[in-house]
């Protein structure tokens, strides 16, 4: 995997990154600059209105209007011309640049520079066309050189800059001679050109200094650098080139040493490194490795120094004034073009890295107890840390270098959270989530062996830990950084079951329910971890045990049989084992815990249902009994739960919850088998039918029991008008219970398609439900009576109307039937007898109980 590029853009990000945090404190000292004005302004502003208002008071009252209309018109104005706010400053290279073609002197500084480049093009002339001889053309533009170095010493006091501009031009036409000489015409040997240039980059290091002359400097400078440049003929040696930009930045050193003059730096740094990368790109072979890289090392050493002299020399507040451009973009230009030269030696980038590395934590050593350079140190810090992480990938695989990045990370935040250094949090952060995304990729191609997976505990205990140490001293995180705990903690579960499953599925025994197996493992080492940290956000993570179980439940039903197949027995009950043990240990902590109790509590019966129902129809026994599998679980658990007054010291305060809630929901589940039951025909083939007095039966009356039972338990729960209404749904279902088995004899003994048409279009059915509809309306409105309630006449009322509606439109066209006549005859009488004992509903006089 090439992680060069990946690397080099995690070095720009902290650049960037701590680059601001040398912006801000630069932007201090300016706020509260500008914050005294604006007090000032505001001051004069209030005393101007005083003022005009005193004016106005002395006005005769009839120009009153008048004048408040100026005055305050006047004040506007001057608030609006003062409170707008300060442009912003532009940069200094903006500036100088701007100052230098617009102040001073404007035709001399213009001049310098055409005359530079003509003289460079005159050389450059020379070189290609034998004018004159060529020791007097050099001579003579030496000569000239010197004069205007002279002349601008002696007018170095003169406004505008003249002298300063004589001098830089002087001093970058000695380069241009010394180096044509040099390169062109070989009348100076290598030795005696360099010595020559040495002095000049002495001779324009000390007039800058001296003068305290920025732009001399700058001149003389840049007039250095562009004189290999202008009179490149496309030859000659690297040596000499980047000899000759060994003195130039020695004499940048200088300066340094006794000027903190940051854009003087930032210049000579720019023409290095562009220059060196241009030719590194262009011209570099591996051969010229040996000639090529003591330049580099001398390069960056020199303008490592020149950042530390910078902090170090600089007379201005702050005390930490850093160069970010020149601390961070250093490295960021330089070990590039180092990763260039020694790729072709194995592990050349990873000792490159190291020994940056470890450069930069040497020099946070040394500096990081000075008051000056504390954050010039903790800049070198940074990038030795990043240096280091950068060697990683060099020395090892992907995946090794990713689980090292990890450790490596949380190692950061540690620190970082207990300095209290956001830029470097930032980096531990990003770097774990590199980290994080790396490692599955790498092995994801050739499979989760031992050693990889060992990989992926590392990386799955640096983000628990990661999200650990985040969490508990969350007081420092910003807004957004709240969330990253708990994307640690959720990322570091993922890659546990990414790992872990496939290590349980290397076992055969195990491979149906490794996802399970691996839940249950990873929560007990959770809860562990959990109490010996007493984390307590972990804690909270830890109640969606259950919802993950479900969730595997339910997706393993789509593969597997039944729940209990192979050691899915074992594993589902250490599942809810486990899952009590939570709900025990953390009975005051879970935000949830009376909705996981109830949660557990279906789970366990849904189980425990698709179980007994598999087995049921793995031994074909036959619809009912299949029907009586799959309900035997809530109708065990329901009384069991219901019954008991008190659950003993733990579930005690749960236990109206379990009733109500927990039993509610069994109940239901009831309900819908009940409306499911109604349309089974009984199938016993070992057990004659009576009806009523078989199984099928005999479970649906148990589970209406238990229907009435939780509503009597319950009933002060509900208000009046909902008790109502359950009652009323349970008494409808229960008639339908009695038509049901009514239908079920007539299907067992008269042998009648158990089906709606069928069993509509037989008369024994159509007489007997009428028949039987009527003594279930009598004794609603006998019972009326009785409990003096309307709502029991008019239910028991409502039903003779269907018997009777039933009767003139379904039996009265086959009135000529014996069948047909005994529903008219049965039905009509029982109407008499109930017209006689509650002809209207009686006075309501107490509610249902």
């Amino acid at each position: 995997m090439n992680t060069s590029a990946l690397f080099f853009i995690l070095l720009g990000f902290w650049v960037f990154t701590l680059q601001n945090k040398i912006n801000h404190l630069e932007k201090i000292v300016n706020g509260l600059r500008d914050k005294k004005r604006y007090e000032s302004i505001e001051e004069e502003s209030i005393s101007m209105t005083e003022e005009i208002e005193d004016e106005v008071n002395e006005v005769f009252i009839d120009t009153v209007p008048s004048k408040v209309e100026e005055a305050t018109s006047s004040v506007e104005t001057f608030k609006q011309t003062y409170s707008e706010p300060t442009p912003q400053e532009p940069s200094k290279l903006v500036s100088f640049i701007t100052d230098y073609f617009t102040g001073g002197n404007l035709l001399v500084r213009i001049g310098g520079v055409v005359l530079f480049f003509g003289l460079a093009f005159l050389v450059k002339y020379a070189a290609e066309h034998s004018i004159i001889s060529i020791e007097m053309r050099l001579g003579s533009v030496a000569v000239a050189a010197i004069a205007l170095i002279i002349v601008g010493w002696r007018l170095r006091d003169r406004e505008g800059a003249y002298g300063q501009i004589l001098q830089g031009l002087g001093v970058a036409m000695l380069y241009l001679v010394i180096y044509g000489a040099s390169k062109f015409y070989e009348l100076l040997a290598l030795d005696v050109a360099f010595a020559l240039m040495f002095a000049v980059v002495i001779l324009g290091s000390i007039l800058a200094v001296v003068e305290n002359a920025l732009p001399l400097a700058l001149f003389a400078m840049a007039g250095g650098f562009l004189v290999p440049i202008l009179t490149s003929s496309g030859d000659g040696s690297h040596v000499v080139l980047f000899s000759y930009y060994v003195l130039l930045n020695f004499g940048l050193f200088t300066v340094a040493w006794y000027r903190s003059w940051r854009l003087l730096n930032i210049v000579g740094f720019i023409f290095t490194f562009v220059i060196a990368t241009a030719w590194g790109v262009l011209r570099y072979q591996p051969e010229l490795f040996n000639t090529t890289e003591p330049f580099l090392i001398l390069f960056f050493l020199m303008y490592l120094s020149i950042s530390i002299l910078f902090t170090i020399k600089h007379p201005f507040e702050p005390k930490n004034l850093v160069d970010g451009t020149l601390v961070f973009g250093l490295p960021v230009v330089a070990f590039p073009l180092q990763v260039s030269l020694v790729k072709v030696f194995e592990y050349g980038e990873a000792y490159s890295a190291v020994v940056l590395g470890t450069l930069y934590g040497l020099l946070f050593q040394v500096l990081k107890n000075k008051e000056r350079t504390e954050l010039l140190s903790q800049s070198f810090l940074a990038l030795a840390v990043v240096f280091y992480t950068i060697a990683i990938p060099y020395i090892f695989d992907a995946d090794v270098s990713a689980a090292l990045w990890s450790l490596e990370s949380a190692a950061i935040i540690w620190v970082s959270l207990k300095q209290h250094k956001v830029y470097a949090r930032y980096f531990g952060e990003a770097l774990l989530f590199l980290s994080i995304a790396v490692y599955p990729d790498s092995v994801s191609s050739y499979g989760i062996s031992w050693a990889e997976y060992m990989g992926y505990i590392i990386v799955i205990v640096a983000s628990l830990l990661a999200s650990y140490l985040l969490d508990k001293d969350k007081k420092q995180l910003s807004v957004l950084e709240l969330f990253v705990p708990k994307v640690f903690l959720g990322l570091s579960l993922l890659l546990w079951f990414t790992g872990t499953a496939e290590q349980f599925m290397r076992f055969e025994i195990l491979y149906d329910n490794a996802m399970l197996f691996s839940l249950i493992l990873g929560a007990a080492l959770l809860f562990v971890v959990s109490q010996w940290l007493n984390w307590k956000m972990l804690v909270q993570m830890l109640q969606g045990y259950l919802i993950f179980g479900v969730l595997l439940f339910f997706l393993n039903s789509l593969h597997i049989i039944h729940p209990f197949e192979g050691t899915g027995a074992v594993a589902w009950s250490i599942f809810v084992m486990l899952g009590y043990l939570f709900l025990y240990q953390f009975d005051k902590a879970w935000q949830y815990i009376k909705q996981i109790h109830i949660l557990t509590l279906w789970f366990i019966v849904m189980v425990l249902m698709l179980e007994l129902r598999y087995h049921a129809v793995a031994l074909d026994m036959g619809q009912s009994i299949i029907a009586i599998a799959v309900v035997t679980a809530p109708l065990i658990f329901s009384p069991l739960l219901l019954f008991p007054k008190d659950y003993g010291a733990w579930l005690e305060r749960y236990r109206k919850n379990y009733q109500l809630v927990g039993i509610g929901g069994l109940v239901l589940v009831l309900m819908l088998w009940e409306l499911k039951a109604f349309s089974i025909a009984p199938d016993f083939t070992f057990l004659r039918y009576i009806p009523v007095f078989n199984p099928l039966d005999a479970v649906q009356i148990l589970g209406f029991v238990v229907a009435t039972y939780w509503l009597y338990r319950n009933s002060d729960t509900f208000v009046q008008e909902v008790k109502v209404q359950l009652i009323g749904l349970l008494s409808f279902m229960v008639i339908l219970f009695m038509t049901v088995v009514f239908a079920r004899a007539i299907y067992m003994f008269r042998e009648v398609d158990y089906t709606f048409v069928s069993l509509w279009q037989d008369i024994y059915f159509q007489t007997g439900i009428s028949i039987l509809w009527s003594v279930i309306a009598i004794v609603l409105m006998l019972l009326s009576k009785r409990y003096k309630n309307r709502l029991l006449w008019l239910a028991g009322f409502g039903l003779l109307i269907l018997v009777v509606l039933k009767l003139f439109f379904v039996e009265l066209a086959s009135s000529g039937t014996i069948e047909r006549i005994i529903s008219f005859i049965v039905v009509g009488s029982l109407l008499l007898l109930i017209g006689y004992f509650v002809p209207l509903p009686p006075n309501e006089e107490k509610e249902l109980e």
